[in-house]
């Protein structure tokens, strides 16, 4: 993989969201994985803690293409020399029962059965 950076488990990114003021922001930076599935980066965004960032990998060639990823700041470490602040995340995954007004299969099949049983009738 040509995005490696620094070792097996860094990677060049692109985080996207909106910071603590409410103004949309893009910032390339480093993902670091451990082998314990913890991810964080460093930036120089101001973010809430639960928010919702966007994080692309970048590759070094240009012929791949990546798209984002939904991730929640779990929490904001001290800001390093540079006015970085170590931003732990969460990889947020579609909730399939979230209930009856959520978009999602679930929902989307309960609402099919309610359709078959009344056009049965």
């Amino acid at each position: 993989m040509h995005s490696l950076l620094d070792g097996p488990n860094s990677y060049r990114v692109e985080v996207s969201g909106w910071n603590v003021k409410g103004a949309f922001f893009v910032e390339t930076a480093v993902l670091h994985w451990t082998d314990l599935s913890e991810k964080s980066v460093e930036l120089m965004s101001r973010l809430h803690e639960g928010c919702v960032v966007f994080v692309r990998l970048i590759h070094a060639t240009t012929g791949n293409i990546n798209f984002p990823v939904a991730y929640r700041v779990l929490n904001i470490g001290s800001e390093d020399l540079e006015g970085r602040g170590c931003v732990s995340l969460r990889q947020l995954h579609p909730h399939i029962d979230a209930g009856p007004d959520a978009i999602g299969t679930t929902s989307s099949t309960a609402k099919s059965r309610e359709a078959q049983k009344v056009l049965a009738n």
